[in-house]
């Protein structure tokens, strides 16, 4: 079940991948929130692996068929950053993005 759960400054996003598509599509966090990211790829399709990169903040990992990986980060940049599969995965590979909105800080 895909959701985004707020807990103070504590942000966890539990995501899923499959082929040309993340959901959730824009995450929307406040800066200096610590956010933490579980990505489940759902592919049935054993080498079907997706990537998840996050311009602006050096990330970058692979997640296997069947797979949760973790990634956890303090959103320190406000601004817009996308996140995209940096695994060709498919002919709609390009369209699987999304977005990261960090607001700035008052």
């Amino acid at each position: 079940e895909t959701r985004i759960e707020r807990n103070g400054t504590d942000v966890r996003v539990y995501m899923i991948a499959v082929r040309s598509h993340f959901t959730p599509e824009q995450i929307e966090v406040n800066q200096g929130d610590h956010v933490t990211i579980y990505v489940t790829n759902i592919e049935q399709t054993v080498d079907e692996s997706h990537g998840l990169g996050i311009d602006g903040y050096d990330i970058n990992i692979q997640i296997d068929p069947g797979e949760t990986k973790t990634v956890a980060f303090t959103a320190n940049k406000p601004g817009v950053f996308p996140f995209y599969c940096t695994n060709f995965c498919s002919a709609l590979h390009q369209e699987m993005q999304g977005y990261l909105l960090v607001k700035p800080a008052e």
